[in-house]
């Protein structure tokens, strides 16, 4: 699979802007992962997806995540250019493949949300949104996150993200054979599919250019929400797979969302 192909097909197909597209642009962007054995997730997973997954001393894992950020002018552009909103959001998501098309996906687990207007995807889309209570305080220098906490409580449970930035360009992971698939799977699915109510399955794209990481560390991460589905311990979260940090990027939302066939 030729992943730099697919990846640039992805930044430069740009959708058309529908009435409902949402325009934003996300800052404080993290990708908390963490590798998770295949038997522990492969439960939440309907068909027709599957995980994308790797091998590694004789156990076969998948990656889940936590991607936290600042929605910030978050506008339904194509229809009101005003009002403009601002929050702060978590998605808890893994990596999969629709074995009807072979695409690289993302499933969400769930979503927290700190605004009100959670209650616009939860209730009328049926989305796995929640509202959370957020506390933040980041400290970028000279292109460098010396400081990024935050910290957030929802009917999910708690979370916690205390980690620091570098200079360091994203490194190639384990789990990946290239920087571009690497890229292509963690940092540019443009489908995301979730449980609805109803035994359904929804669906929604979003498009963005290329994120341009930089490599961090973690001091302290937790996620309450994990630990309830079974995915890993407290012990566990203070070893991530990978920590990855932007300040800003670009995104569009293409709304609304679709019951998948």
């Amino acid at each position: 699979m030729n992943f730099e192909h697919l990846l640039y097909d992805r930044i430069r197909n740009k959708p058309l802007k529908g009435k409902l597209n949402v325009h934003t642009f996300l800052e404080h962007f993290s990708i908390i992962s963490y590798k998770v054995e295949l038997h522990k997730i492969a439960p939440f997973i309907p068909e027709p997806f599957e995980l994308w997954t790797y091998e590694n001393n004789g156990k076969t894992y998948a990656l889940i995540s936590a991607v936290t950020f600042k929605d910030k002018d978050f506008q339904f552009h194509n229809l009101i250019p005003q009002p403009k909103f601002s929050f702060y959001q978590t998605n808890f998501r893994t990596y999969i493949i629709n074995k009807e098309t072979n695409e690289h996906c993302a499933w969400f687990f769930g979503t927290n949300l700190g605004s009100i207007t959670h209650l616009i995807p939860k209730h009328l889309w049926g989305m796995p949104w929640d509202q959370a209570k957020y506390t933040c305080d980041f400290n970028f220098e000279n292109e460098v996150y010396k400081n990024y906490s935050v910290s957030f409580h929802s009917a999910t449970g708690r979370g916690l993200v205390d980690i620091v930035g570098s200079k360091d360009n994203m490194l190639l992971l384990e789990g990946f054979e290239t920087l571009k698939q690497q890229l292509f799977i963690l940092t540019h699915p443009v489908k995301g599919y979730y449980d609805k109510v109803g035994n359904q399955i929804g669906t929604y794209e979003i498009w963005h250019p290329e994120m341009f990481l930089k490599q961090g560390s973690s001091q302290n991460t937790y996620f309450e929400f994990f630990e309830k589905l079974g995915f890993l311990s407290k012990e566990e979260m203070q070893q991530p797979h990978s920590v990855l940090i932007t300040p800003s990027i670009e995104f569009e939302v293409l709304l609304p969302p679709k019951n998948y066939k």
